[in-house]
């Protein structure tokens, strides 16, 4: 069996879609079950390179730019383009796969699959409309998933959603049969420290520096609780185009000696190195799938604050996991208060339901199953 997976992106560049696909492919070449070929855009990758192996599986690369950030566009008037899509074609591919309905990697191999009668799985990562862009910008996402992303989903063979919390948005677009397959995760139990009365308490918080993660809410949250609590530090690891902005706004508040900006760290670092020293870590996006963050906090051990969007509320149902209303600066306060009290009384109490839960070889499996039916 050989499939193609379209991706708009690919590690090392950093983003839950990018770190499942990955997961996947390892989990796929460690089972023998046939070829991967990850088909990505070139944003992120090594230079001058058009194709690589790693871990089992290939990864080839199609030139592109970013029209607006996180949009990758592919550059097709480079001969590269057409010969590496010449190359894609030769593969002969039974099954292609594509993630997001909105990139542009997404359209592209849902063309190649009707071009080449090839059956097509889509895996949605999203939720609901697009959030936190301009104006303008939100018209022309809402635009063209009613046009594109509509047929995205209606020429599909396979649907699967990541959450039950993803079936309500894509439902608006088809009455197909929708899969439900949470992702799998193949981590290490992480040891950690477990404090009584700590000197300092450090929150988290892991993800791009973006208006969507609503990272500004939490800057705001934490110089409140500073103001009560000033043995409070805040560690925010991720880049992005708001950095700047969030820069200035911890030292507008007072707190920019309190607040850590350690840009990108990669996957592996971030949970070997930096989880394992947090005492409380908080996504408090306006919008998510299933947050990758959240789960692996969670893995982690950490006490975890998170935003209910998504299926975030699936992941797990312990004390030592607090789901607050999104875009409330309050909720988000009362949320970290909560996680404060717990403190030297809970950690690790979602450990074992995660771990159920999000089983990676269990996701491989049901995979393979929908392989097997498409072929």
């Amino acid at each position: 069996m050989k499939v193609l997976q379209f991706l708009p992106y690919f590690p090392p560049h950093i983003g839950g879609v990018e770190a499942f696909a990955k997961e996947r492919s390892s989990a796929f070449s460690e089972q023998k079950k046939g070829k991967l070929i990850n088909v990505v855009f070139s944003l992120g990758q090594p230079e001058n390179l058009t194709s690589y192996q790693q871990d089992g599986y290939t990864v080839m690369i199609l030139p592109a730019f970013e029209l607006i950030s996180n949009f990758p566009v592919p550059k097709i008037r480079s001969p590269i383009f057409w010969s590496q899509i010449q190359k894609i074609k030769a593969e002969k591919a039974d099954i292609i796969q594509t993630h997001t309905r909105f990139f542009l990697s997404t359209f592209l191999g849902g063309l190649l699959a009707k071009l080449r009668k090839i059956k097509r799985i889509h895996i949605e990562h999203g939720s609901g409309f697009v959030k936190g862009l301009s104006c303008r910008k939100t018209a022309f996402a809402r635009c063209y998933d009613q046009i594109f992303g509509r047929l995205i989903f209606r020429l599909a063979d396979s649907l699967v959603a990541i959450s039950h919390g993803n079936l309500p948005f894509i439902q608006q677009f088809t009455n197909k049969k929708i899969s439900v397959i949470y992702r799998g995760f193949n981590l290490s139990p992480v040891l950690r420290e477990k404090k009584e009365k700590p000197d300092q308490i450090l929150i988290g918080f892991v993800g791009r520096l973006v208006k969507l993660k609503g990272v500004d809410l939490l800057i705001e949250a934490f110089a409140q609780l500073q103001q009560e609590n000033r043995h409070l530090r805040l560690q925010i690891i991720g880049d992005g185009e708001e950095r700047f902005a969030l820069e200035k706004q911890a030292e507008a508040l007072g707190v920019g000696d309190k607040i850590s900006f350690l840009g990108y760290q990669s996957s592996e670092k971030v949970y070997s190195d930096f989880l394992p020293h947090i005492d409380i870590f908080v996504n408090p996006s306006l919008q998510e799938g299933l947050p990758t963050t959240v789960i692996e906090a969670l893995f982690a051990q950490c006490i975890t604050v998170a935003t209910d969007v998504g299926g975030t509320r699936e992941i797990a149902d312990r004390e030592d996991f607090i789901v607050v209303e999104p875009g409330s600066v309050k909720a988000l306060k009362h949320g970290l208060n909560q996680a404060l009290a717990l403190i030297g009384k809970v950690y690790g109490a979602s450990y074992e339901q995660v771990r159920e839960r999000f089983n990676w070889k269990r996701g491989v499996e049901e995979y393979l199953e929908i392989y097997k039916k498409l072929c």
